[in-house]
């Protein structure tokens, strides 16, 4: 009985350890999280933010980013795919807001192979899907009759990274639809 006892106060006292451990922690790693998005948004955009408002939706979350004078510079979304070799990929996407034509893209989360399907956040690789625009592309790899040239023994990469950025295209023509008309 009495290693029932010693047993049951030391769980209580981990989980409660674990719970203030928690709550300590949670808003500094959320504060990092926000400083590493904000870092990958700046890196996808060729100009100097000034502003950069939040736009959030049932869907994702937009960001849009003025420059120093204030002019609407560039539209990111939170986009994402489960398509990849292991699994979830996540990027930023950014367009420009008058054409929504591809600026760039930033992976912030993934877990693919390094050496190989890693390369998807390369700029040899994403420089391909700069002035792209949902409408004016196919999508597919080359390997699959499309326009995007796929990693070497990374296809399933490739073809998710590119099902990412269709959704987040997508994402921003139901978002700001008038900005779609040329």
């Amino acid at each position: 009985m009495r290693p029932i006892i010693i047993l049951t106060i030391v769980g209580l006292l981990s989980a409660s350890l674990l719970a203030v451990v928690d709550d300590l922690t949670r808003e500094p790693i959320a504060e990092a999280k926000k400083q590493m998005e904000r870092k990958a948004i700046a890196q996808i955009f060729p100009f100097t933010i000034g502003e950069l408002k939040t736009v959030e939706t049932e869907k994702t979350t937009f960001f849009e980013a003025s420059d120093e004078a204030g002019e609407l510079k560039g539209i990111a979304v939170k986009t994402h795919t489960n398509l990849g070799y292991s699994g979830l990929i996540e990027i930023l996407l950014g367009v420009a807001p008058e054409n929504h034509k591809i600026l760039d893209y930033k992976v912030t989360y993934h877990i693919e192979t390094p050496g190989l399907g890693d390369k998807i956040d390369k700029d040899k690789y994403k420089s391909q899907y700069r002035g792209r625009t949902l409408e004016d592309t196919n999508w597919n790899v080359r390997k699959d009759g499309g326009e995007i040239d796929e990693l070497t023994a990374a296809t399933i990469s490739s073809r998710a990274v590119n099902d990412a950025v269709v959704r987040g295209l997508e994402f921003i023509k139901e978002q700001y639809p008038k900005q779609t008309e040329e």
